[in-house]
């Protein structure tokens, strides 16, 4: 078993593939559960392995200007907020 990120195998499938699922409603909001999380798991990640923060830092913003674990942040916010809408 391999481990995962934010999503789970079954939201993988339906994010992009099951618009109409009646269940997409209740992934949204776990999703949105766990990005809540990641934010407090990044401020624990900052403080005390700052050398993790640099390669999550490199996984999430990989050909963007991000430059910080701030900014990290604030694309997590924005991930957020557009799974609100």
């Amino acid at each position: 078993m391999r481990d995962r990120g934010i999503l789970t195998e079954r939201d993988r499938e339906i994010i992009p593939n099951e618009p109409n699922n009646p269940r997409r409603p209740e992934v949204k909001t776990r999703v949105r559960n766990r990005i809540g999380n990641l934010e407090e798991d990044l401020a624990i990640i900052e403080e005390h392995e700052p050398a993790l923060t640099d390669e999550l830092r490199e996984a999430v913003c990989e050909g963007t200007e991000t430059a910080s674990i701030q900014d990290v942040l604030e694309e997590v916010r924005a991930l957020r907020e557009d799974l609100t809408n």
